[in-house]
């Protein structure tokens, strides 16, 4: 009797560890992109299948510390990179919370010149001894790469000699890749640079885009929806926002593309989660 109990307790056992190991093991085939709900900004986390994190931009000086207890929240207790597509305060704000709550091992973002404003204003010279004077910080242009694990983020803009002036025009972009899954992160890019960009980079093809400018109407242009066609699109806004965004002419141009519209004013934080095989499945909290 006594062996028979001993029997089954450690078959019992077996099959416990057995149902952990699988689930770990299903878990780890999956990207994880959280478009977190900041207010007026962007913060979008990527949790690669191996178990890295990245957080791009980190909302605004208000909503930073929302950014971290997210972070905490879904256990992601060390960052890999942290990425700031522009040095607007809707985008870098939050970096003074999460570089004092969070580990982080590489501190990006698009090298602006930031001379005038370190002269003029201390939020931006808190910004410069906090980020761009941090050992672990380098500035990203075109044809660099960050990777972690199966997930590839390459830089498709600006190039190392930009054309343009100002910090929207100079977004970082970045194309996250997962085998043949695709998702185009713009920050704020204007019109004028997507007409650049597909010059540079013609054969853009994306899943998933993160609205560039909130949705405003300078940007998102209909020859560049037409060209890389998202099957979604992710607009990262707060509600009634004193600059009117979202514009209608750029949801009338997405409706128009076919793309499936989500937006952090009305659905909250916008999980999608993508399989090893591509699937995509969208979750609103």
């Amino acid at each position: 009797m006594l062996s028979a109990l001993r029997t089954i307790k450690i078959f019992s056992v077996s099959i416990i560890v057995f149902y952990i190991f699988f689930c770990s093991f299903v878990q780890a085939q999956f990207l994880k992109i959280h478009f977190i709900d900041v207010g007026e900004g962007d913060s979008i986390l990527i949790e690669a299948p191996s178990g890295e994190c990245a957080i791009v931009d980190s909302g605004n000086p208000i909503s930073g510390y929302k950014v971290a207890t997210y972070l905490k929240k879904n256990k992601v207790h060390a960052l890999e990179h942290l990425i700031f597509t522009h040095p607007h305060l809707d985008h870098v704000g939050g970096a003074f919370f999460i570089l004092q709550m969070i580990a982080v091992q590489n501190i990006c973002d698009n090298g602006e010149n930031l001379n005038s404003l370190i002269e003029s204003g201390n939020i931006y010279r808190w910004y410069n001894e906090l980020v761009r004077e941090n050992r672990k910080y380098r500035a990203l242009t075109a044809e660099d790469k960050l990777i972690m694990g199966d997930v590839v983020l390459d830089v498709l803009w600006p190039p190392k000699v930009s054309t343009f002036s100002g910090f929207n025009a100079n977004s970082l972009v970045l194309m996250l890749k997962y085998n043949n899954f695709r998702c185009l992160l713009t920050g704020d890019l204007t019109a004028l640079s997507e007409k650049q960009l597909l010059r540079r980079c013609p054969d853009i093809k994306v899943d998933v885009l993160k609205v560039g400018h909130h949705g405003a109407a300078d940007a998102t242009s209909r020859k560049f929806l037409k060209k890389i066609s998202p099957e979604i699109s992710v607009i990262s806004v707060n509600k009634n926002n004193v600059w009117g965004y979202p514009s209608k002419a750029t949801i009338n141009r997405l409706k128009a593309s076919g793309s499936k519209i989500y937006r952090t004013d009305k659905e909250g934080d916008i999980v999608i989660t993508v399989s090893k095989q591509g699937e995509i499945a969208v979750n609103k909290k």
